[in-house]
């Protein structure tokens, strides 16, 4: 990865992070959670949503961060899973945002 990807990268999820993040331990907001939440169903079919890992691994409960930075990865093909990159370059920055702040609300079922 170029020096200008890194940079790109950093920016686009600190913004992401500074749209969504809570302030002062505030909840994420509602409207956000809710739209993840709606687009998480394609994602849920793969991605087991109690966390279980079927030779798939699971999503739940990643750092809003850490989701964004690894679909980022995908979306400019760093990684080389075809439907990842497929799925990553037909979701624009609100949608990253919107299912990075919902995964990371869950956690697995004990």
């Amino acid at each position: 990865m170029s020096n200008g990807s890194y940079r790109r990268l950093a920016c686009s999820t600190l913004l992401a992070i500074m749209l969504v993040a809570p302030a002062s331990g505030q909840s994420a907001d509602p409207n956000v959670l809710e739209y993840g939440e709606y687009l998480a169903g394609e994602c849920t079919t793969c991605h087991q949503i109690d966390g279980t890992d079927n030779g798939i691994p699971p999503i739940i409960g990643w750092p809003l961060e850490t989701f964004i930075a690894v679909m980022m990865s995908y979306k400019q093909g760093e990684r080389g899973n075809q439907a990842m990159i497929s799925v990553a370059q037909s979701l624009d920055e609100d949608q990253l945002t919107a299912l990075g702040t919902y995964f990371s609300t869950l956690s697995p079922k004990q």
